[in-house]
Protein backbone atom coordinates (compact mmCIF):
# COMPACT_ATOMS: atom_id res chain seq x y z
CA UNK A 1 0.00 0.00 0.00
CA UNK A 2 1.21 3.51 -0.80
CA UNK A 3 1.99 6.18 1.79
CA UNK A 4 0.52 9.67 1.56
CA UNK A 5 1.91 12.52 3.63
CA UNK A 6 -0.79 15.13 4.12
CA UNK A 7 -0.18 18.83 4.69
CA UNK A 8 -2.31 20.92 7.04
CA UNK A 9 -4.24 22.86 4.40
CA UNK A 10 -5.92 19.70 3.14
CA UNK A 11 -7.60 19.11 6.50
CA UNK A 12 -8.88 22.67 6.71
CA UNK A 13 -10.33 22.31 3.22
CA UNK A 14 -11.87 18.95 3.96
CA UNK A 15 -13.68 19.97 7.13
CA UNK A 16 -14.64 23.59 6.42
CA UNK A 17 -17.23 24.26 3.70
CA UNK A 18 -16.15 27.92 3.54
CA UNK A 19 -12.49 27.11 2.90
CA UNK A 20 -11.14 28.04 -0.55
CA UNK A 21 -9.96 24.44 -1.05
CA UNK A 22 -13.13 22.70 0.14
CA UNK A 23 -14.03 21.23 -3.27
CA UNK A 24 -10.46 20.21 -4.08
CA UNK A 25 -10.03 18.53 -0.70
CA UNK A 26 -13.25 16.59 -1.11
CA UNK A 27 -12.18 15.40 -4.56
CA UNK A 28 -8.90 14.17 -3.05
CA UNK A 29 -10.63 12.56 -0.07
CA UNK A 30 -11.02 9.25 -1.94
CA UNK A 31 -7.24 8.72 -1.75
CA UNK A 32 -7.42 8.45 2.04
CA UNK A 33 -9.01 5.02 1.85
CA UNK A 34 -6.49 3.77 -0.71
CA UNK A 35 -3.26 4.47 1.16
CA UNK A 36 -1.55 4.75 4.50
CA UNK A 37 -1.97 8.27 5.82
CA UNK A 38 1.09 10.00 7.24
CA UNK A 39 0.68 13.12 9.33
CA UNK A 40 3.68 15.02 10.69
CA UNK A 41 3.01 15.47 14.40
CA UNK A 42 3.67 19.25 14.28
CA UNK A 43 0.83 19.59 11.77
CA UNK A 44 -1.56 18.64 14.56
CA UNK A 45 -0.75 21.93 16.31
CA UNK A 46 -1.90 23.77 13.20
CA UNK A 47 -4.89 21.54 12.46
CA UNK A 48 -6.44 21.23 15.91
CA UNK A 49 -6.57 24.92 16.67
CA UNK A 50 -9.31 26.64 18.66
CA UNK A 51 -11.53 27.17 15.63
CA UNK A 52 -11.27 23.56 14.44
CA UNK A 53 -11.78 22.14 17.93
CA UNK A 54 -15.23 23.81 17.93
CA UNK A 55 -16.16 21.96 14.71
CA UNK A 56 -17.53 18.82 16.39
CA UNK A 57 -18.41 17.01 13.16
CA UNK A 58 -15.02 17.76 11.60
CA UNK A 59 -13.15 16.90 14.77
CA UNK A 60 -14.94 13.55 15.09
CA UNK A 61 -14.16 12.72 11.45
CA UNK A 62 -10.53 13.72 11.95
CA UNK A 63 -10.34 11.58 15.10
CA UNK A 64 -11.39 8.55 13.02
CA UNK A 65 -8.61 9.37 10.52
CA UNK A 66 -6.06 9.67 13.33
CA UNK A 67 -6.90 6.18 14.56
CA UNK A 68 -5.64 4.80 11.23
CA UNK A 69 -2.91 7.32 10.48
CA UNK A 70 0.79 7.18 11.15
CA UNK A 71 2.00 10.21 13.09
CA UNK A 72 5.62 11.11 12.39
CA UNK A 73 7.47 12.40 15.43
CA UNK A 74 9.53 15.50 14.73
CA UNK A 75 12.18 14.99 17.41
CA UNK A 76 15.02 14.11 15.04
CA UNK A 77 14.18 17.07 12.78
CA UNK A 78 13.64 19.85 15.33
CA UNK A 79 17.12 21.25 15.67
CA UNK A 80 17.80 21.33 11.93
CA UNK A 81 14.31 22.66 11.22
CA UNK A 82 14.67 25.76 13.34
CA UNK A 83 18.09 26.62 11.90
CA UNK A 84 17.03 25.96 8.31
CA UNK A 85 13.82 27.96 8.70
CA UNK A 86 15.68 30.97 10.05
CA UNK A 87 18.44 30.71 7.43
CA UNK A 88 16.04 30.23 4.56
CA UNK A 89 13.81 33.11 5.58
CA UNK A 90 16.47 35.60 6.69
CA UNK A 91 19.41 34.85 4.43
CA UNK A 92 18.04 33.21 1.28
CA UNK A 93 14.73 35.04 0.85
CA UNK A 94 12.81 31.75 0.82
CA UNK A 95 10.42 31.98 3.74
CA UNK A 96 8.97 28.73 5.08
CA UNK A 97 6.90 28.14 8.17
CA UNK A 98 8.46 25.91 10.80
CA UNK A 99 5.92 23.17 10.03
CA UNK A 100 6.58 23.40 6.28
CA UNK A 101 10.29 23.08 6.93
CA UNK A 102 9.71 19.96 9.04
CA UNK A 103 7.63 18.53 6.23
CA UNK A 104 10.43 19.36 3.79
CA UNK A 105 12.91 17.46 5.97
CA UNK A 106 10.54 14.51 6.30
CA UNK A 107 10.02 14.42 2.54
CA UNK A 108 13.82 14.46 2.12
CA UNK A 109 14.37 11.65 4.61
CA UNK A 110 15.05 8.46 2.64
CA UNK A 111 14.24 6.39 5.73
CA UNK A 112 10.60 7.44 5.36
CA UNK A 113 8.69 5.76 2.56
CA UNK A 114 6.52 8.48 1.09
CA UNK A 115 4.88 7.95 -2.28
CA UNK A 116 2.50 10.91 -2.42
CA UNK A 117 2.03 14.34 -0.91
CA UNK A 118 -1.29 16.12 -0.62
CA UNK A 119 -0.79 19.86 -0.35
CA UNK A 120 -2.30 23.00 -1.81
CA UNK A 121 1.09 24.69 -1.49
CA UNK A 122 3.10 22.92 -4.20
CA UNK A 123 5.80 25.55 -4.53
CA UNK A 124 7.17 24.89 -1.04
CA UNK A 125 7.67 21.18 -1.74
CA UNK A 126 8.02 20.62 -5.49
CA UNK A 127 11.84 20.59 -5.49
CA UNK A 128 12.05 17.81 -2.91
CA UNK A 129 9.18 15.84 -4.40
CA UNK A 130 10.83 15.87 -7.82
CA UNK A 131 14.14 14.82 -6.29
CA UNK A 132 12.56 11.92 -4.34
CA UNK A 133 10.02 10.98 -7.02
CA UNK A 134 7.12 11.79 -4.69
CA UNK A 135 3.96 12.63 -6.62
CA UNK A 136 1.95 15.64 -5.49
CA UNK A 137 -1.75 14.85 -5.71
CA UNK A 138 -4.07 17.50 -7.06
CA UNK A 139 -7.80 17.65 -7.59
Amino acid sequence: MNNILIDTGFWFGLYNRRDDYYHQANELNEYLSLANIIIPYPSLYEIINTRFSKNKEGLEAFERILQKATLIDDKEYREDTLKLTMDSSLRYNKPYSLVDMIIRLMLSDKKLKIDYLITFNDKDFIDICLNRNIKILHD
